[in-house]
C-alpha cells in the first residue's frame, strides 16, 4: 500500500489545530511510531502548532521494556519534542491469567496517561489504533458474545478521567502506516507479544489472511463496526431518556423504577442496567450480556432472582416498586482511607469525593458507612432509602478512635468543621 501523503495527514490531524498541547502515546512500535512522525510533520507545517508531548509507558512486564522506552525518548529528542517515561510499579505479575495481566496493564496505562495529561496540561492524548485493530476488536468481541455496543468497536474519542483520548488513525490500514515509515527509512520496535499465540488477539491476527480470502477483509469489518456504532448511538439516546426518568442516584447506589424498566424497549432497558452496573463499579465495560439478558427475561416474566450479582454489583429485586443496585463488598471489603487528604478523592475506585476540613478537625477515616454507622445515622435522624446493604455501602467520614460519624454525603449529613461532597455515580 502507498504511504500517507502530507495532505492526508493534514486532514487526519485537522481537528487538533486549535489545541494548545497534545499528548502522543508512543510505544515505539510501527503504529505509534507512525503516529509520532505524522503528528510531528503536521506540527512542523503549522506555525501555530500545538505543543507536543510524547508519553511512553514502561509496564515492567518485559526485560526490554525500559530500553524501548529510552529509544522512544531519543526519537522524540531528535525532533525536539518533549517526552516522559511513565513507569508502572511491578505489581501486574500477580495476575493468575495472561488475560488478567493484559487487562491490568491496560488499566494501568490509562491511569498513567491520565495523570500525565493533567500534569502537562494536555488538551487531548492521541492513540495509534488503526483500521486493522478495529477489525480485530469487532471479531474478538463477537467471539465473547458482546452486544451492540461492544460490536461497535473502539470509539474515535474516549473520555477517561477528564482526558479525551483520540484515535485519528482508526480509518487507516496498518499497511499504510508501515509503508509511511518505510518510505522515509524509519525504524520501529517489534513487540514480541504481538505474535505470542497465548494471547487471543495474536491468534486472531494470524487468521486474518484466511478471513480476508473468505471476504472478511479488515476494511469490511471496520465498516460493519461503524454501522453498528451508529445504531448503538440511537440506543444510547433512548436509554439516556429512560435513565433520566427511571433511575435515582442515592449517592453511591442506585434505584430503578420497575414499571418504567419493564415497559421500555428491551435494548434500552438492557443498556440502562448495564450502564448502571458499569458506573457503580467505575469499570471500563458493563457486565457480560448473556447473564444480563437472562436476568431481564426473568424480570419481564415477573420472576427475577431476589438478588443477583453482576460485575461486582448486586441487583436487588426484593421490593415491589423499585430495583436497588449497589456495589458488592467483595472479599476485602470496601476501601478504608486513614487520614485522607483534602481535595478530590477517588474512594473505593468508584466514587469521586471532595473533602474540606478545618485544621482542628483532627484525624479522620474515610470508609463505608457499615451496619453500625447506619444505626448511628438513624439515631441522628437521618435515614437512607432502600435495603440496608445498599445504604451500608456509601462512604462515610468517621473518627477512627470511636467510629463517630462526621459526614455522610449520601444523607446530606456533616458536622461542623468538615465537609464531604459526593459527585454523581456516573460522573
Amino acid at each position: 500500500m502507498a504511504p500517507l501523503t502530507p495532505d492526508e495527514a493534514d486532514r487526519l490531524f485537522a481537528p487538533f489545530a486549535g489545541f494548545s498541547a497534545l499528548g502522543l502515546a508512543v510505544s515505539g512500535g510501527a503504529d505509534s511510531s507512525a503516529l509520532f512522525h505524522l503528528a510531528a510533520d503536521w506540527a512542523a507545517r503549522r506555525p501555530d502548532h500545538p505543543r507536543l508531548v510524547v508519553l511512553t509507558v514502561d509496564h515492567r512486564l518485559r526485560p526490554g521494556a525500559a530500553a524501548e522506552c529510552a529509544a522512544v525518548v531519543r526519537m522524540a529528542a531528535e525532533r525536539r519534542i518533549a517526552a516522559e517515561i511513565l513507569v508502572r510499579p511491578p505489581d501486574l505479575r500477580s495476575g493468575p491469567l495472561l488475560g488478567d495481566i493484559q487487562a491490568a496493564a491496560r488499566r494501568a496505562r490509562y491511569d498513567l496517561l491520565v495523570a500525565a495529561a493533567h500534569r502537562h496540561g494536555l488538551g487531548a492524548v492521541l492513540l495509534a489504533h488503526h483500521l486493522d485493530d478495529q477489525a480485530e476488536t469487532l471479531l474478538l468481541r463477537l467471539a465473547r458474545g458482546s452486544g451492540l455496543r461492544g460490536l461497535s468497536g473502539m470509539r474515535p474519542v474516549r473520555l477517561v478521567g477528564g482526558v479525551a483520548f483520540h484515535r485519528p488513525l482508526l480509518g487507516v490500514p496498518a499497511a499504510r502506516l508501515r509503508a509511511t515509515l518505510i518510505a522515509r527509512g524509519l525504524r520501529w520496535i517489534e513487540d514480541p507479544s504481538n505474535a505470542d499465540p497465548r494471547f487471543a488477539r495474536s491468534r486472531l491476527r494470524a487468521l486474518m489472511p484466511e478471513l480476508a480470502a473468505a471476504g472478511l477483509q479488515p476494511e469490511r469489518l471496520a465498516d460493519t463496526a461503524a454501522r453498528l456504532a451508529r445504531a448503538s448511538s440511537l440506543v444510547d439516546a433512548v436509554a439516556g431518556d429512560l435513565r433520566a426518568a427511571a433511575v435515582t442516584d442515592h449517592g453511591g447506589y442506585l434505584s430503578v423504577d420497575r414499571a418504567r424498566l419493564a415497559a421500555a424497549h428491551p435494548e434500552a432497558a438492557l443498556r440502562v442496567v448495564a450502564d448502571a452496573v458499569r458506573d457503580l463499579r467505575r469499570a471500563d465495560y458493563g457486565p457480560r450480556l448473556a447473564p444480563l439478558e437472562d436476568w431481564h427475561a426473568r424480570f419481564l416474566a415477573g420472576a427475577p432472582p431476589t438478588r443477583l450479582t453482576l460485575g461486582g454489583v448486586v441487583i436487588d429485586a426484593a421490593r415491589r416498586e423499585r430495583l436497588w443496585l449497589y456495589p458488592e463488598a467483595g472479599r476485602g471489603g470496601f476501601e478504608v482511607l486513614d487520614d485522607p487528604p483534602d481535595g478530590t478523592i477517588l474512594w473505593d475506585g468508584r466514587l469521586r469525593l471532595e473533602l474540606v476540613r478545618e485544621a482542628k478537625a483532627g484525624t479522620l477515616q474515610l470508609a463505608a458507612l457499615g451496619a453500625a454507622g447506619r444505626r448511628d445515622l438513624a439515631r441522628l435522624g437521618h435515614r437512607l432509602p432502600g435495603p440496608a446493604r445498599a445504604s451500608e455501602s456509601v462512604p462515610a467520614l468517621k473518627r477512627p478512635d470511636d467510629g463517630a460519624l462526621l459526614a455522610v454525603p449520601a444523607a446530606g449529613f456533616c458536622v461542623a468543621g468538615v465537609r464531604l461532597c459526593s459527585r454523581p455515580v456516573s460522573a
